[in-house]
C-alpha cells in the first residue's frame, strides 16, 4: 500500500504500476506509462478496471487531451526536487486542458514544494519520503502567501502595484478576522 495525502488527510491506496510491456493484472487499479496508454487508449477505456496514466518529466501532457474524460487520475512525476517540469505539466492539465480529475505528484519532492504543487493543480501526493509523511501527518503546511507568478487554479488578488505580484485570498480573510 502507498501512503497518499489528499484533502488534508492521509490514506492508503494501491495503484499497480505496469512497466513497459508487462502483462496487465487481472484486477486492481492500473497505472500505465503515457506511451503504453497511447498505444491503445480505446481498449483501456473499455476495461472494467480503473486506469490511470503516469506522465514522466518532460512528456507532453497535451497528448492526453482527447482521453481526459475517461481518466480519474493522472500521476505527474517529479524525478528530483530540483526538476520543475511536473509543475508545468500540472498547470497545463488544469488550466489549458481543463482536467478536473485527480492530479497526483509522484517522486522525489520536498515538503516546501507541496503547497506550490497544490497551486499548480496537484490534488494528491504519493508520499515516499518519511520526513514529508511525518510532517504532513503532524499538520505542517509551509504555505507561502505571496507569489510572483499568477496561476488559474487558486483564488488570489494583486499584491501591490505590480501586476505579477499576487497574494492569497486566504491571507486577506485571515487578516480581516
Amino acid at each position: 500500500m502507498t501512503k497518499i495525502f489528499s484533502n488534508g488527510s492521509l490514506s492508503d491506496e494501491d495503484w499497480i504500476r505496469v512497466s513497459g510491456d508487462d502483462e496487465l493484472p487481472a484486477s486492481g487499479n492500473i497505472l500505465l506509462s503515457l506511451d503504453r496508454y497511447q498505444a491503445d487508449p480505446e481498449s483501456f477505456s473499455k476495461s472494467n478496471q480503473p486506469v490511470a496514466v503516469l506522465v514522466a518529466a518532460g512528456e507532453d501532457v497535451t497528448l492526453l487531451k482527447d482521453y481526459l474524460p475517461g481518466l480519474q487520475l493522472i500521476a505527474v512525476e517529479f524525478p528530483k526536487f530540483t526538476d520543475g517540469r511536473g509543475f508545468s505539466a500540472a498547470r497545463v492539465l488544469r488550466e489549458q486542458l481543463g482536467f478536473d480529475g485527480d492530479i497526483r505528484a509522484i517522486g522525489d519532492y520536498i515538503l516546501d514544494q507541496v503547497p506550490l504543487m497544490r497551486r499548480c493543480g496537484v490534488s494528491s501526493f504519493e508520499l515516499t519520503k518519511p520526513e514529508v509523511l511525518k510532517a504532513l501527518a503532524d499538520g505542517e503546511w509551509p504555505e507561502v502567501t505571496k507569489y510572483l507568478q499568477p496561476v488559474g487554479t487558486v483564488e488570489e488578488i494583486p499584491a501591490g502595484t505590480r501586476p505579477w505580484a499576487r497574494q492569497s485570498l486566504r491571507e486577506v480573510s485571515q487578516a480581516a478576522e
